[in-house]
Order: C-alpha cells, then structure tokens, then sequence
C-alpha cells in the first residue's frame, strides 16, 4: 500500500513528516540549502542515526527514483507532478 505525503513548506521551518518505509520507522526533514539553491531529504531512524542525507531528486511520471536505497524493499519517492512524497 502506498501512503502520499503532499509537500507543502512553508519557508520558516524545515518540512517535517514521519513514515515507515518497509520494515524502518524513519523521521524526515527535508531543508533548503540557500547556498545550493534546492531542497535536501534527511531520514533519521528511530533510535536518531541518520539513514541518508540527499539532495531531494523529483521523479517523474512512469519512474521510480527511490531516496531510501537503504530501507530496500521500502520505498520513498518524491512526484515532482503532484509535488507529494509517496512512501510504501
């Protein structure tokens, strides 16, 4: 089953959410880097260690671009048409 989490920041905090992606219970913050100019995903496991740091990659429609490579099977993907995070 797939879970869609609408992306919606709003300019003061970093956008902050919670998933289980496969068997990991994760915390997301995705901050923006103004240096860089774009968005970042953080994924903290439960007990706080971080998971992977990455720049957030938009994937389009028809294609799968998996950003928690290390929570396989689970998947969390960001749908740049729907501006949503679907996670499974």
């Amino acid at each position: 089953m797939t879970r869609t989490i609408p992306f919606k920041p709003d300019g003061r905090e970093p956008f902050q959410f919670t998933a289980r992606i496969g068997e990991y219970e994760t915390f997301a913050r995705v901050p923006f880097n103004l240096y860089a100019n774009r968005y970042y995903l953080e994924l903290k496991g439960s007990s706080g260690e971080v998971i992977v740091y990455t720049p957030l990659i938009a994937s389009p429609d028809g294609y799968d671009i998996n950003l928690a490579l290390p929570c396989s099977p689970g998947k969390l993907i960001f749908r740049e048409s729907t501006n949503q995070f679907e996670v499974s």
